[in-house]
């Protein structure tokens, strides 16, 4: 069992793709030397999403995608749906002690304009490890979705990139109760949504969404940070003066683990510093800057750098994919009649298609 200790947990942050930017490795329970991103083939496939520990990665064509656990290097092949679609999300749900019962993969087939381009309708293909087979869905949003970059959790996918300021959409597909997403207006609306002066971002920390946000000010940075409850209220849990943080500072994530820490980007100084809410103690994570405490911490510096320029570039809220170890180290969910893959079979799956489709290409 992995009881996540503070001083000792494996988890990655990392930007939807490719780039690993913030590593923490070194875990005692399961005795990782290196970060998690190192064990997924992340230079022949693109890292889609990550549910309970498991990590969905697609074949550049999109037509081909694995989810498994890296650690255990167990694949499931996911079979392409019926018609061209786009990876959508993954999402999983677990029992009450925390193991992984099931997981969906989704792939958006359509989207359809609606009621004068106010809101949308999507056509979804969702394919279930319990029978190992797609099934279509139709689901409606009031908003429009103006970028499909997504974060899962606990069998929920959320959008806030929409054509209305200040809302999180949320859909169950563990529900068969709507086929409408659910609205949550974040907090502080409007006034956040008018104020480019405040930085914000969702994540994730102890099993909950977490929406944090700073503002800078002449001398310090104020710091707060919310929880999404079960029944779509947010309840503040932090509202602070960070006096030590001077200047421009983007939240990135919360620690996933522990809802005291937060990892933040200073603009200003391009560096990325750890703060404990608690305590105000602070630390700036990369190689020139580790000590005994830390030194299983392992920065992207070029990839932060880019990574949140471009974030802040389109003045866009902050949302990161966090690998994060599942509580239980046990088997990927197999659906019927699937053969699981260890990593060296899809790296050679992957690099036999890439070389097919190269000399196709060739000889057009």
């Amino acid at each position: 069992m992995s009881v996540h200790r503070k001083s000792s947990t494996s988890w990655s942050l990392m930007w939807y793709g490719q780039k690993n930017l913030v590593g923490f490795h070194g875990c005692e329970t399961w005795g990782l030397p290196k970060s998690l991103s190192f064990y997924i083939p992340s230079s022949l496939c693109i890292i889609e999403g990550s549910s309970h520990g498991l990590v969905l990665i697609s074949e550049n064509d999109d037509d081909c995608c694995f989810v498994g656990n890296p650690v255990l290097q167990q694949w499931i092949k996911i079979p392409p749906p019926p018609v061209d679609s786009s990876v959508f999300g993954l999402v999983s749900r677990v029992d009450d002690d925390g193991f992984v019962l099931g997981f969906k993969v989704v792939k958006l087939a359509e989207v359809i304009v609606t009621n004068n381009y106010v809101s949308c309708t999507l056509s979804v293909f969702v394919y279930s490890s319990e029978t190992g087979i797609w099934t279509c869905k139709t689901i409606h949003c009031p908003y429009q979705i103006t970028n499909f970059g997504s974060f899962t959790l606990d069998g929920t996918i959320y959008f806030d990139h929409l054509s209305e300021p200040g809302v999180l959409v949320a859909y169950d597909f563990y529900s068969e109760i709507s086929d409408q997403f659910r609205v949550i207006p974040l907090p502080d609306h409007p006034n956040h949504g008018f104020n480019r002066d405040f930085k914000g971002a969702l994540t994730t920390s102890q099993g909950f969404v977490m929406y944090i946000r700073t503002l800078a000010q002449s001398s310090s940075n104020v710091f707060k940070g919310w929880k999404l409850n079960n029944d779509s209220t947010w309840q503040i849990l932090w509202k602070i003066g960070l006096p030590s943080l001077i200047g421009d500072y983007v939240p990135m994530a919360m620690h996933p683990f522990d809802s005291d820490i937060v990892h933040l980007w200073s603009q200003d100084h391009r560096h990325v510093v750890s703060c404990n809410l608690r305590t105000q103690k602070n630390r700036i994570l990369g190689a020139e800057h580790n000590d005994d405490d830390h030194k299983d911490c392992n920065l992207n510096q070029p990839g932060c750098e880019e990574c949140m320029d471009e974030i802040c570039g389109c003045k866009a809220s902050v949302r990161l994919l966090q690998l994060v170890l599942p509580r239980w180290m046990e088997s990927v969910p197999c659906p019927p009649q699937v053969e699981m893959m260890n990593t060296a079979s899809v790296i050679s799956y992957v690099t036999s298609m890439q070389e097919t489709m190269i000399r196709n290409w060739l000889h057009q």
